[in-house]
């Protein structure tokens, strides 16, 4: 069988590992990323997709590559912007699974922004091993485990097709927005108290990531929340911190408490 090589960010991953799941019934193929993004999120995981106008990764299915092969010496060959675009889901990781882990980015952050070997090493190396052990509990998103992973992504996906899709901020910038309107969220229902919620919002800000994107529309919002993948039979779920290192999966949340 031919072997697809896909060679780039998280688009081209998604469009070759997508080729490949369906060519000839299935093909090998292998992840090669060239962004921050990529190395430490897209390509892991078996999750391949395109987007529709009305929602994001909404076709798609699940097919591991043979190889996952990450060199951060490509990362030197990106702009600034899009190492800020990767580090909002380095920050993600963070949140979810390991409070060590969000604490050593709060120390090391100037570090990682200059990709300071050693720093950017660890990163990628933790952020793979923290994905891969979510995965391997629940490869095809069936248990509701690996659902964490979309901490942030519920808004920022929505945020994202409210825009059509258009280059005015990157994926990492509406995932960050996300994960700050679901950090609100959780502090208005009480999960979590407002210190950690400050912390979550300071990296953000040091990260050079926005709290917040001009020409958000609630509504347009709304209505892509709507084709969430996590909603079942119509009902909202949201993935929300708990504390710094531990996230719940809330389910009918009240649009009150939405933040929008």
């Amino acid at each position: 069988k031919p072997t697809i090589i896909a060679l780039g960010g998280g688009v081209v991953g998604d469009i070759a590992g997508f080729a490949a799941s369906t060519y000839r019934r299935g093909v090998p193929y292998i992840q090669i990323p060239t962004t921050l993004l990529a190395e430490v999120d897209s390509s892991i995981g078996g999750k391949v997709a395109i987007d529709l106008p009305q929602a994001k990764n909404i076709v798609g299915s699940f097919y591991q590559p043979k190889a996952v092969i990450c060199d951060i010496a490509l990362l030197r060959t990106l702009p600034k912007k899009e190492i800020r675009n990767g580090l909002a889901e380095v920050i993600k990781y963070g949140i979810i699974r390991d409070r060590k882990f969000f604490e050593y980015l709060e120390k090391n952050l100037k570090n990682i922004l200059a990709l300071k070997r050693s720093c950017i090493e660890y990163v990628v190396s933790k952020c793979a091993s923290i994905k891969a052990e979510v995965v391997a509990k629940d490869e095809f998103d069936s248990k509701g485990v690996r659902a964490i992973l979309n901490f942030g992504h519920t808004f920022g996906h929505a945020i994202e097709a409210s825009f059509k899709y258009s280059k005015k901020f990157t994926h990492g910038e509406a995932v960050a927005t996300g994960m700050i309107l679901a950090g609100d969220m959780a502090l208005a229902l009480g999960m979590i108290k407002l210190n950690e919620v400050t912390k979550i919002r300071k990296i953000i800000k040091r990260a050079g990531l926005p709290l917040n994107l001009k020409g958000v529309n609630a509504k347009k919002i709304i209505e892509a929340i709507d084709y969430d993948k996590k909603f079942l039979h119509g009902v909202n779920r949201f993935v929300l911190p708990r504390r710094i290192g531990v996230v719940e999966i809330v389910q009918n949340v009240p649009r009150a408490n939405s933040g929008l």
